[in-house]
């Protein structure tokens, strides 16, 4: 459980590009704080109306997004 009180000093969404499905749906965390996390790494942000459980009630969307995500990636290390 230490791991979870040990500071980051350099967080790979800092410096990497990020890309982040929001599910819409969601209640445990709160919609403004999903996107205010995703807004603070600077993530390309795909929202779509679904639960939490995004990856099993929309596949397509998820893997729309790391599609894209891996093209985008592939460009910037071209």
């Amino acid at each position: 459980m230490s791991v979870f009180g040990t500071a980051v000093e350099n967080a790979a969404w800092r410096t990497k590009p990020s890309w982040a499905v929001i599910a819409t749906e969601g209640k445990a965390l709160g919609l403004a704080m999903v996107r205010h996390m995703a807004n603070r790494m600077g993530a390309d942000m795909t929202e779509v109306a679904a639960s939490p459980a995004v990856f099993m009630t929309q596949p397509q969307v998820v893997a729309d997004t790391i599609h894209e995500a891996a093209q985008g990636v592939k460009v910037a290390i071209q």
